[in-house]
């Protein structure tokens, strides 16, 4: 190791960073100074930069369900496998052909169809029977409503509780 250098000492340049003190009170003070880069081992002024952040973890890949083809048959609504599908009441199909019968003695037909939550059905057999009612108690004057009012009745004594029957089968099998 060779002693033939001086030792470097990296503050002593320091001083001519500052302004230098004015001399006399009359005198103006010396205009800044910017370090001499060639006179000590300071780099040039370069402005910090922000550190780095660590890299982040890569994003877990994101599954997207494929397409459904012609073949599939899209569900409207596919219950979670984990819960168990909403419950629905069943409807009892004697409950609704017993409702039609003994509600049909008093010429209120549709009540079966009600009980199924088949609304359109039910509203429609009352309407309609009572129109019909209606007609043949006009055409009674001239003796024909006394033919077309029974057998209007006992259409609709039969018609109803079929219908109220497979409207119950409807509404069990959509569950």
């Amino acid at each position: 190791m060779s002693y033939d250098q001086e030792p470097h000492d990296p503050y002593a340049d320091t001083a001519r960073l500052s302004p230098a003190p004015p001399t006399s009170p009359w005198r103006e003070p010396e205009p800044w100074r910017e370090p001499d880069p060639t006179k000590h081992d300071l780099e040039a002024y370069s402005p910090p930069q922000a550190p780095m952040s660590p890299p982040s973890a890569p994003m877990p890949p994101v599954y997207t369900p494929p397409a459904p083809t012609y073949q599939q048959q899209m569900q409207p609504y596919q219950q979670h496998p984990g819960y168990p599908p909403p419950s629905r009441p069943l409807k009892s199909t004697s409950a609704a052909v017993m409702l039609e019968l003994f509600l049909g003695l008093f010429g209120l037909f549709g009540v079966g169809a009600l009980y199924a939550n088949r609304s359109g059905l039910g509203i429609t057999l009352m309407v309609s029977y009572w129109i019909l009612f209606w007609i043949n108690m006009a055409l009674v004057f001239i003796v024909v409503g006394l033919f077309t009012a029974p057998i209007t009745w006992l259409f609709y004594m039969i018609l109803s509780p079929v219908l109220a029957a497979r409207a119950v089968d409807q509404h069990n099998a959509a569950y």
